[in-house]
């Protein structure tokens, strides 16, 4: 629920018609000790409390006019500075494929070699050890790049018939192993005649695992509830995706960051600060936003739009 403005922000809001009022009583005090037309002083009592109204709707217009437009010039700047970082990130990531590929055959050639030689097996047992993690360490950094090359390239079909429904139960499957022996509630609250949209099942199926996985981690002591709900939006033409959590909550400081690529409050080695980027950058590609709002102690809500006119025509 939202917090209830405070008396200090109800005049801020009102100002102009509480100024109009005390207007009307002073006038009206002074009014009375020279004449008793009440007729005409009721007329501009009126005229004046009228006044009020319009030019403090007026100002409260405008004000609500320009907040819109700094959220949007805000908006617009995090855009284009994720798409400048994009772009460099990608050039790095193109850099770093052929160097992670080269060591990690080599060191697959290594192990190889070393089980081959059954005899000295006990000698190397250690220096296997540490060759595979390297591997798996590897091929991780690998698995990494890979999704900001896929990302980056403009190949990928956008053309295929989703349904946001399947995608998020296809995003819990995925994810079952992590939740399954968690104290977790989901809730599913989904639109049965949801429209398809026109988009990448598999890319919008990444979305839903990242934030959603995001929020299973963000439930303190793996204890809380999910809702994962579906929605048209006939006016906006568009399909809604929300994911609620009781989580910890996101600080404000925090929330105008979350979305840059490599930031990450997880701790080191936990995170890799891209699982949200990644995430914008597909829903940017399908035309769409993605929002989060969030209070510290009681959790987050990511709320993904769509386009799709088959809600319009519904």
């Amino acid at each position: 629920m939202q917090n209830q403005p405070s008396l200090r922000q109800q005049i801020e809001a009102n100002g102009l018609i509480l100024i109009a009022i005390a207007m009307v009583l002073i006038y009206w005090v002074f009014d009375s000790m020279a004449s008793e037309q009440v007729f005409t002083r009721v007329v501009i009592v009126c005229l004046v409390i009228v006044y009020g109204v319009m030019t403090q709707s007026l100002i409260n217009g405008r004000k609500a006019a320009l907040a819109e437009k700094e959220r949007t010039q805000e908006q617009l700047i995090q855009s284009e500075s994720l798409a400048a970082i994009g772009q460099l990130v990608a050039g790095i990531a193109h850099e770093l494929n052929n160097p992670l590929a080269s060591a990690s055959s080599l060191i697959q050639t290594d192990i190889e070699l070393l089980e081959e030689q059954e005899e000295k097996r006990p000698v190397f047992e250690e220096l296997k050890k540490d060759l595979a993690y390297s591997l798996k360490e590897l091929n991780k950094t690998k698995g990494i790049v890979k999704s900001i090359l896929d990302l980056s390239r403009q190949t990928q079909t956008y053309l295929e018939d989703v349904n946001m429904n399947a995608v998020i139960d296809e995003a819990l499957q995925v994810l079952y192993n992590q939740y399954k022996a968690m104290d977790v509630v989901i809730e599913k609250q989904y639109d049965p005649d949801l429209p398809t949209l026109q988009g990448n099942f598999s890319n919008l199926g990444q979305v839903l695992i990242n934030i959603i996985n995001n929020a299973l981690q963000a439930l303190p002591e793996g204890r809380g509830t999910l809702w994962l709900s579906t929605a048209c939006d006939p006016k906006a033409e568009s399909i809604v995706v929300a994911c609620r959590d009781t989580g910890v909550g996101i600080p404000p400081q925090t929330l105008k960051d979350i979305f840059k690529p490599f930031f990450t409050t997880k701790e080191v080695g936990k995170g890799t600060g891209l699982g949200l980027y990644i995430s914008h950058e597909i829903v940017h590609k399908h035309g769409g936003e993605i929002r989060v709002s969030s209070e510290v102690g009681k959790g987050a809500t990511f709320t993904i739009n769509l386009p799709c006119r088959r809600c319009g025509a519904s």
